[in-house]
């Protein structure tokens, strides 16, 4: 072996590496620990000073450890190469969030509204109809919003240029008066691409309270979404919270609701009379009487002679709030669906008449409460912009008053403090008025103002609601929104995963365990077959494990559960190509070559082989790579990597072992006694029967096709919309039967039923549940109120944990629609060309493209068949189209391996017999690599079935088929095909 020296040194090299890279779990592991028994010491001391209840505890080791790691990030744990712990955090390898638990979520900037905020909320209405239209437009479309923003703009057929919308005293620099609309809508793209910017950084700065190691927040291609991944992460709702959050801090003067008073109750009167003037009269009428007769008991009052409907009719704006409680600078209390309707009462043209123009309203949530108070908050100019806003604090931070409550402390800049300074002074002095401190238009604080504060130093207190434990947890919440500072535009969640700590140790559990013993198994069988040979590649595939895992962590990519069944097809490409190495160094001894001879013959001739059978597969891998994300992104990433990992530990490094023994003169074995002769002069006739296959394969597409038209398929939420939920009850013995009534109460709106569905998982008291309730909801509270949903659903049945929450809107899954279809196709194209490329005619290519078909048409026929039978859930979602672009590439990869001996052979005998024979002889002498190679992986797979989570159940069966059905097809499907295809192969 030429350079043996050199290759040696690059593997001890490369082992070296990976070994450095893998020790930093091990060292971060370590002083994790530590920082765990400290945590744990801290809350032992408060226990006996103080008393914890359970939970307390919980948190506030979690918090202490949080605050410990963080307080010595900068400290060296690595003392030999110098490295500190925030170093070792950002080197080690990242466990998915599917193994580690926490949350994914892909934030998407309402350019919309920052359009509209742009313009001033300008209300003309051909803008306004533009940018309702583009919306409804992005629901089917794969364009940005400004693209069709401009498309609708250019529609309404208006004269009008687009700058007068845009273009006023303080918007001139952005948006020049005489500017071409060409020219506003670059400057809406910059804006906007400002925007999605800005977010990103800020959202980089409000995760770093939650003290999540190793948090990924990045742009997601030209989407114009942000996608933040928080591993670890145990607070879902206040991570939504802290997310979504606009943080627009506004400061307000308010006003006595007695200044709005008569205006409101003309306002209604008006409202009353214009929705039904005959009842109005008649109630008018009444009131009239009893007014002038007040001791008169003969005469009905207004409730006893009319509906509820009817007084609510000629009374809207009563209906909603009771002004009744009106104190001070609040003008009543309404219910939170009441206030909404309210509100758009309030800010229709029709109130201007009515409402003073100096008054803006704004809402205040009482505690925990569905209750909340109308504020009448001073606005003399009438613009809706405050005195003073976020913009102008420096700094905030949480701390405590003096008795000991917790509170946000703001410090403000010199711009801020001088008008801080006039606006409290002005409070002071007029009997102590009230300031309402505004947070994403709500009040969130309305102190009385009892002195000038000249320092620009103010706090927020945290209300009576909840512990000492969840009040500072809220300062800190919204010291960390000021000081990251307000979002250009409102962002929504439109798909998240949230994976419980439980479920992640549980997948982590389960899927080692599945993965040693299939390794085990592997490795035995490697050993059984070949005999020594086999205990060389059994150390290659040992390498290739190091390597690949090495690569992982030095890449920075995360260990997914995906990522582990990506190993696993790894580890069967490894196989394959030592199976292809072997068979050949068999052919050529069986040939009379001596050992030495055939193993460099062996090597030589299989070549050509495993370059083509791991290229395909690699071309698959990057399209997955491209087109994927979530599951599918950490799948295509470690096979990609083990592509390579598995070529270099097949290749040379049982190479590098075979040549040392043969310069040794030491003997080397490639198989037992009892597998000497195993497919050695196999002839079987598959080119004769090919048609009885043929019909075979057609029956079972056909049943597949009827079924797909009469059942369909279980489109997962990925690809429906809508919610995904494992829930887990402590009581084992709740079932289906009393979920389900819940769910549909509680996801029922407006008379419209959320249709869910419930199905049961592998445990007792565990269920999967899915259901599109409010997936087309556009409001921000959308996440809030489906949480709120679940809860009034589960909480009758007792203690539960939900374990994995999938939210994924309607506009999101039209688009992996979209792209799992182009991903499929793409992918059957790209290597349809390259077999034409590759083998230089075009009945390859087709022929291998008519076997991907029939293996993707057999996968989803079986998934339309069986969904609802099997005992765990067949969902197409994007982790079933990751299954089925790697059945696409495994099917190839066997289909090369035939087509290559069948090159192979129309070389060698083409004049010596006909066409089919040789075809059949090809097929014959490849078997026992696809045989073993088959068997072999698809045992690894059933060993990951049968011990994994549940989670993937669906996924590894859709690969356990694809493996036996691309077997299947690249013997009786493709090769067929090629020779039915073809007047002459050697043409």
């Amino acid at each position: 072996m030429q350079n043996k020296s050199a290759v040696l040194l690059f593997t001890i090299l490369l082992a070296l590496a990976a070994l450095y890279t893998l020790s930093f779990n091990f060292v971060s592991g370590n002083f994790e620990d530590k920082a765990e028994a400290f945590a744990e010491g801290y809350a032992d001391s408060l226990i006996k000073a103080d008393g914890l209840s359970d939970d307390e505890f919980d948190k506030l080791v979690k918090s202490a450890k949080k605050d410990y790691l963080r307080d010595h990030a900068n400290d060296t744990i690595y003392p030999v190469f110098g490295h500190t712990y925030q170093d070792v955090k950002e080197n080690e390898l990242n466990l998915g969030l599917d193994l580690k638990g926490g949350m994914s979520v892909p934030l998407e900037v309402s350019i919309p509204e920052l359009i509209n905020n742009l313009s001033g909320k300008n209300s003309y209405e051909p803008f306004q109809k533009a940018l309702r239209e583009a919306e409804a437009a992005q629901l089917s479309s794969s364009d940005d919003y400004i693209t069709l923003f401009e498309q609708a703009w250019n529609n309404q057929n208006d004269d009008t240029p687009l700058y007068k919308v845009f273009s006023n005293e303080d918007t001139q620099d952005l948006f020049p008066p005489k500017a071409t609309d060409d020219e506003i809508f670059q400057t809406l793209r910059d804006e906007a691409e400002d925007a999605i910017s800005n977010t990103e950084n800020i959202i980089r700065k409000r995760i770093d309270q939650f003290g999540v190691a190793q948090p990924n927040v990045q742009k997601i291609g030209f989407s114009g979404r942000i996608l933040v991944e928080l591993p670890g992460v145990d607070d879902p709702d206040r991570v939504r919270k802290q997310l979504k959050a606009t943080a627009n801090l506004e400061f307000w003067e308010t006003l006595d609701a007695n200044v709005v008073a008569q205006g409101f109750v003309d306002y209604n009167n008006f409202l009353g009379q214009l929705a039904d003037p005959v009842l109005y009269a008649r109630a008018d009428s009444l009131n009239k009487l009893i007014q002038a007769n007040p001791l008169d008991s003969t005469i009905a009052s207004i409730d006893e002679i009319m509906t509820l409907e009817e007084r609510q009719k000629i009374n809207p704006l009563f209906s909603l709030i009771n002004t009744q409680l009106s104190r001070g600078v609040i003008l009543g209390l309404a219910t939170e669906k009441d206030a909404g309707k309210l509100m758009n009462y309030l800010r229709a043209p029709e109130a201007e008449q009515f409402i003073p123009t100096n008054v803006k309203f704004a809402w205040e949530r009482n505690g925990d409460s569905d209750v909340y108070s109308l504020y009448c908050l001073r606005d003399d100019e009438g613009k809706g912009i405050p005195k003073l806003s976020g913009r102008n604090i420096v700094d905030a931070s949480a701390s405590y008053d003096q008795a000991g409550r917790p509170e946000t402390t703001m410090l403000m800049d010199s711009e801020g403090s001088a008008i801080w300074r006039t606006m409290t002074e002005e409070a002071a002095t007029d009997n102590n008025r009230q300031i309402a401190i505004v947070l994403d238009s709500l009040v969130i604080s309305a102190p009385s103002v009892t002195t000038t504060i000249a320092n620009g130093s103010s706090s927020i207190s945290m209300g009576s609601e909840g512990t000492i434990t969840d009040k500072l947890e809220r300062a800190t919440d919204l010291a960390g929104l000021l000081k990251a500072g307000s979002l250009p535009a409102p962002s929504k969640i439109v798909d998240e995963v949230t994976v419980g700590a439980t479920l992640g140790e549980d997948n982590i559990n389960k899927g080692l365990m599945s993965f040693v013993i299939a390794l085990l198994v592997v490795l035995l069988y490697m050993i059984f077959y070949y005999k020594g040979a086999g205990v060389v590649s059994d150390i290659a595939l040992i390498a290739n494990l190091f390597f690949l895992i090495g690569a992982l962590a030095a890449l920075g990519a995360a260990l997914t559960l995906p990522g582990i069944a990506g190993i696993v097809l790894t580890i069967g490409m490894a196989v394959d190509a030592n199976v292809l190495i072997y068979e050949r160094i068999k052919e050529e001894m069986r040939g009379g070559k001596g050992l030495n001879l055939a193993v460099k013959d062996g090597y030589a001739r299989a070549y050509s082989a495993i370059i083509d059978a791991n290229l395909t597969t690699l071309l698959t891998a990057i399209v997955l790579k491209i087109f994927g994300s979530g599951p599918i992104l950490g799948f295509a990433n470690t096979l990609i990597i083990g592509i390579f990992t598995s070529l270099f530990s097949a290749i040379v490094i049982t190479r590098l072992i075979f040549f040392s023994r043969l310069e040794g003169k030491k003997a080397i074995s490639f198989y037992s006694n009892l597998t000497k002769d195993w497919f050695a002069n196999t002839n079987f006739q598959f080119v004769k029967k090919r048609k009885m296959f043929y019909g075979i394969s057609a029956v079972i597409i056909i049943a597949g096709i009827a079924s797909l038209g009469i059942r369909g398929l279980q489109l997962g939420t990925d690809f429906t919309g809508g919610s995904s939920i494992d829930v887990v009850f402590v009581d084992e013995n709740v079932d289906i039967q009393t979920l389900r009534p819940n769910l549909t109460d509680a996801t029922t709106v407006d008379g419209i039923e959320g249709t869910p569905v419930v199905q049961s998982t592998d445990k007792a008291g565990a269920f999967r549940i899915t259901t599109n309730y409010l997936i087309n909801y556009t409001g921000t509270d959308q996440d809030e109120k489906i949480q709120e949903a679940l809860a009034t659903a589960f909480s009758p049945l007792g203690d539960y944990s939900i374990e994995r929450y999938n939210k994924v809107t309607g506009n999101i899954s039209d688009e992996f629609r979209r792209g799992a279809l182009f991903a499929t196709v793409f992918a059957l194209a790209v290597i349809f060309l390259y077999l034409i490329f590759r083998f230089r005619k075009w009945q390859f290519g087709l022929g291998a493209l008519i076997a991907m078909i029939h293996d993707v048409l057999i996968v989803l026929s079986l998934f339309s068949i069986f969904y609802g039978f099997l005992p765990f859930t067949m969902e197409v979602d994007l982790a079933f189209i990751a299954a089925i672009l790697t059945v696409i590439g495994y099917s190839i990869n066997d289909t090369v391996v035939v087509f290559d001996r069948i090159r192979e052979y129309l070389g060698l005998y083409s004049k010596k017999k006909e066409e089919k024979e040789i075809v059949n002889d090809a097929l014959n002498s490849t078997l026992s690599r696809t045989i073993n190679t088959s068997i072999s992986t698809f045992i690894v797979l059933l060993i990951i079935f049968v011990f994994g989570g549940s989670n993937i159940k669906g996924f590894i069966f859709a690969l356990m088929v694809g493996v036996v059905v691309g077997t299947y097809s690249s013997i009786f499907i493709a090769t067929p095909s090629v020779l039915d295809l073809s007047k002459k192969l050697t043409k």
